[in-house]
């Protein structure tokens, strides 16, 4: 049996390139004028922080929102996607993407319903729906991929697969 162990990694803080910041301020004020259910945006400072420790590879943000993440890691060096249901919110982050010339691509629809094998998750799930995600993790992403996850705006955990112990 697989389950989720936290794994600590270290984050490089500091000021963000100004592309990043723009980028984030950008993303900020288009989302505040999209009528979404309770969307509530992760601290993207703090997500950049944790994105700078992650081994690069294929990136995949679960409710991806606007895409600042999403945007984020792509700047990083990841290829990246994300997936998000609200489609108003898909077709803003597919802009906001093509306005700051990255490639990221957003898939709308559920990410319970749609795969995307990545080896690095980010999501900021729904309270009271954390187990129901871990699970989902463990049953469909690859082997060594990483869950990045957070536990309040400025509280992000990575967790990975580990064997039962």
């Amino acid at each position: 049996m697989l389950e989720l162990e936290e794994i600590p990694y270290a984050a490089q803080f500091g000021p963000l390139p100004k592309r990043a910041v723009a980028f984030i301020e950008e993303g900020l004020r288009r989302g505040k004028k999209i009528d979404c259910f309770d969307f509530v945006p992760s601290n993207s400072f703090v997500v950049y922080s944790a994105l700078t420790a992650m081994p690069r590879g294929r990136f995949c943000e679960w409710g991806s929102g606007i895409g600042i993440a999403t945007g984020l890691a792509e700047m990083l060096g990841f290829h990246c996607r994300g997936i998000e249901m609200d489609k108003k919110m898909a077709a803003a982050s597919r802009q906001l993407f093509a306005d700051f010339d990255l490639n990221s691509r957003i898939h709308t629809g559920s990410y319970f319903d749609i795969e995307c094998a990545s080896d690095c998750y980010f999501t900021y799930c729904w309270p009271g729906r954390t187990r129901e995600l871990e699970e989902h993790f463990l049953s469909t992403t690859p082997a060594n991929a990483r869950l990045l996850i957070c536990h309040g705006a400025e509280d992000v955990r990575c967790k990975q697969k580990v064997r039962e112990r």
